[in-house]
């Protein structure tokens, strides 16, 4: 079960995933771009995953961006470069994903809002999903995104199901995932964050797998219209023998 860890908290562009939330985060929130606004997201991690006697290292480096439609209303596109360790090691580019947020209802002077962010993940080749880079028939998730404003920062919630599909039918994941996060703005060019959720992972066959995380990030936005942010990622799963896993993800975020 140490893809399934590896899968669950690379932090660029693999199914269900954190690229398209505020980075460094795992938890999304509900805010859009605006009409026109574009941005785009630079992001790189490494992950470190222990499983009884085994280890297994991985890297991703990420790609995202995002433009709106309306004020209420992005679309994205989102892809990575996967490096996996293992005998023997391979790397290559995973899944592109196409999705869109729609932020549909605000209330208490815009302080309290919902979304809802579908995604589709398209297939790689039957060779890049043989070696780990991706599930190679057409995947999806939906999430219900819920964000407030709070007079220290703000906090997200999140509820995601999908769905990952396999040319060997046996291997499809279906998967839900719930989170929290709280963002202090600390200064008006620092915030500290902390994220904390559990995935369970249900395969066709046997028992589903549940794997819960812990994250503490900052940001620093010099200006603007770019942030700098960094984040360590501590995961555990209830597997038997139990998989644990360290992500230290960084990222580049630039709107325009």
């Amino acid at each position: 079960m140490i893809k399934s860890a590896l899968i669950c908290f690379l932090t660029a562009g693999t199914l269900l995933a954190p690229l398209q939330a505020a980075q460094p985060l795992i938890t999304d929130d509900s805010g859009t771009q605006g009409q026109g606004g574009q941005q785009l997201e630079l992001a790189h991690s490494s992950e470190s995953v222990r499983q009884g006697a085994d280890r297994s290292r991985s890297r991703a480096s990420g790609l995202t961006y995002t433009v709106g439609v309306h004020e209420q209303v992005d679309v994205f596109l989102a892809t990575a470069y996967l490096g996996l360790a293992g005998q023997p090691s391979t790397s290559g580019w995973s899944n592109l994903s196409i999705g869109a947020k729609w932020r549909f209802l605000e209330w208490g002077s815009s302080q309290s809002s919902l979304a809802l962010k579908p995604e589709v993940i398209l297939p790689v080749s039957g060779s890049q999903e043989s070696r780990g880079l991706g599930p190679g028939k057409t995947s999806y998730a939906l999430s219900l995104i819920a964000s407030k404003e709070l007079p220290f920062g703000s906090a997200h919630l999140n509820a995601q199901m999908g769905r990952e599909r396999h040319r060997d039918a046996q291997d499809d994941e279906r998967r839900q995932r719930f989170s929290g996060a709280l963002i202090w703005d600390v200064q008006p060019s620092w915030k500290l964050a902390v994220d904390i959720g559990q995935q369970s992972t249900r395969r066709s066959e046997g028992p589903a797998l549940r794997t819960r995380f812990v994250e503490l990030g900052a940001v620093y936005s010099p200006s603007k219209t770019q942030d700098w942010a960094l984040g360590l990622i501590r995961s555990t799963d209830d597997d038997q023998p139990r998989a644990s896993s360290r992500t230290l993800t960084g990222g580049w975020t630039w709107r325009f």
